[in-house]
């Protein structure tokens, strides 16, 4: 992606970009993004996919992280907390990806909300608990700091990432990986 050809601020679709903050664009929306815009279907194509299955995805990225660390313990609503940070990942990082600009879900969403995540603590891992799926994301996981919770952090984004690459196609995942990647790596940062 190529921050200098972002189309956050393309004439025609500014104000659509701006209405739509924090949700997903609607089929009209992307109708409209495809016909200014002829040139990145793919990135319409890969929203609505991603739209599709993007509450199985945070659902599962949940129970593995709730299975693993014991947030209910920690905080209350952590459950519904948990679904609505993860969703709002998701759905911004899908909204980068159609503006083609990456510094703005830096700037504008992943700033904002690693600001708010290292207000709370988080629990370690629970080291009895071991899911047979993801255990290299487990690994990176325990190379983080444990200040903060990092490692927990770290966790819960690097299983969205891997469980949107199993429900995506690889065009889809192409697109969408490297801002769930800079949301990984923000969001678990010092």
């Amino acid at each position: 992606m190529n921050t200098n050809a972002s189309v956050r601020n393309h004439p025609q679709l500014k104000k659509m970009f701006i209405e739509s903050e924090s949700r997903h664009l609607s089929n009209e929306e992307l109708k409209l993004y495809c016909t200014t815009l002829p040139d990145h279907v793919n990135r319409a194509k890969a929203a609505h996919e991603i739209r599709a299955v993007q509450a199985e995805v945070v659902n599962m990225t949940v129970k593995e992280i709730f299975a693993m660390y014991p947030f209910m313990t920690y905080h209350k609503l952590a459950d519904e907390k948990a679904h609505r940070d993860i969703n709002y990942v998701s759905t911004y990082a899908v909204a980068a990806m159609l503006m083609d600009d990456p510094q703005w879900l830096r700037d504008k969403f992943l700033i904002w909300l690693k600001t708010i995540l290292q207000a709370f603590s988080f629990p370690k891992r629970n080291k009895e608990v071991s899911l047979p799926t993801h255990h290299l994301v487990t690994l990176e996981a325990d190379k983080m700091p444990q200040t903060l919770g990092r490692s927990a952090i770290y966790e819960t984004y690097a299983r969205l990432k891997r469980n949107f690459h199993q429900k995506l196609t690889p065009t889809t995942y192409a697109l969408i990986e490297p801002l769930l990647q800079m949301s990984c790596d923000i969001l678990a940062s010092e």
